[in-house]
């Protein structure tokens, strides 16, 4: 079944994927992410990706949720300090997902090193 407009924009939205970052991830204008959240269907190879990206997101929130609650989920404050090809507002949103299933804290990297 296709995705509707609001669905897609609830998806990217609670993976912490902003509308320029998936303009710039699938190489298209910030207005066809727009319109895809506001009215128009996005194209099917579009919707799988941005279904692949939950699936991604879910695997990385069961294995933080895991991790032991007592060392911290570390997240970057900014997209420079972000690992791979993922905005630091995915790490964050994964994290706080996995803190409300594990209890863990959040702390930034350079709260950690604050910390030592």
């Amino acid at each position: 079944m296709s995705m509707t407009s609001a669905e897609f924009k609830c998806l990217r939205e609670s993976m912490g994927l902003s509308q320029q970052w998936a303009a710039d991830h699938w190489k298209v204008s910030i207005i066809s992410v727009k319109r895809w959240e506001r009215n128009y269907q996005p194209p099917a190879g579009i919707e799988m990706d941005l279904r692949a990206l939950k699936k991604r997101f879910d695997r990385e929130v069961r294995i933080a949720a895991a991790a032991d609650e007592d060392s911290g989920l570390l997240v970057p404050r900014l997209d420079v300090e972000a690992p791979r090809d993922l905005p630091a507002a995915w790490h964050r949103a994964i994290a706080q997902r996995a803190a409300e299933q594990s209890g863990a804290r959040i702390l930034y990297y350079d709260d950690e090193q604050d910390a030592e």
